[in-house]
């Protein structure tokens, strides 16, 4: 029985992967459920992987570097080529007016980041995490966890956590609003 505690709760390369393989097999299961028409969809995966490092399930560090930029290289990749091929053309179709409505959501965020910031007095890393969950922005979330990293040598795991926090109700507030 040791053994499957070392799979599940060791440092290794197979238990990282483990732990993945979980992550995602139950976040997509449960990405099936819709409640009142409306489902969370791969969302869930984030939740799942929430509640996993909530009861000790941790990955080999070496191991989560690479599926962190390996994950962020992809998902930014198929978000290119799902935009890309009608990017120009949505332009002429009233396009830069939602693009220009896009920017100013993103400069309204930091804006109500920044006030946030000092009532609050939370460090700034933190505030970078909870404005990329709040605007449900992975690659932000990858390029504020990368800046850190090389400005300060070291990984602030605030960020995450503040992303984490946030995103949930980035999603039910992106979803209320379409609704």
């Amino acid at each position: 029985m040791e053994w499957i505690s070392n799979l599940f709760f060791g440092g290794s390369v197979a238990q990282s992967v483990i732990v993945l393989a979980c992550v995602i097999t139950i976040g997509l299961i449960l990405s099936k459920i819709k409640i009142a028409g409306i489902s969370f969809g791969v969302t869930w995966i984030l939740f799942v992987g929430i509640a996993f490092s909530h009861f000790g399930l941790t990955m080999d560090i070496h191991t989560l570097h690479f599926v962190k930029e390996f994950g962020l290289i992809l998902f930014v990749y198929s978000v290119g080529l799902q935009v890309g091929p009608g990017f120009f053309a949505s332009l002429k179709k009233g396009g830069l007016k939602l693009n220009m409505l896009a920017v100013l959501i993103v400069f309204l965020g930091v804006g109500v980041t920044l006030i946030i910031k000092f009532i609050s007095g939370l460090p700034v890393s933190t505030m970078t995490g909870i404005l990329s969950g709040a605007i449900t922005n992975t690659p932000g979330l990858g390029a504020a966890q990368q800046t850190y990293t090389e400005m300060h040598g070291v990984t602030d795991p605030s960020i995450a956590t503040g992303y984490a926090l946030a995103y949930p109700l980035g999603v039910i507030g992106i979803i209320l609003s379409m609704v």
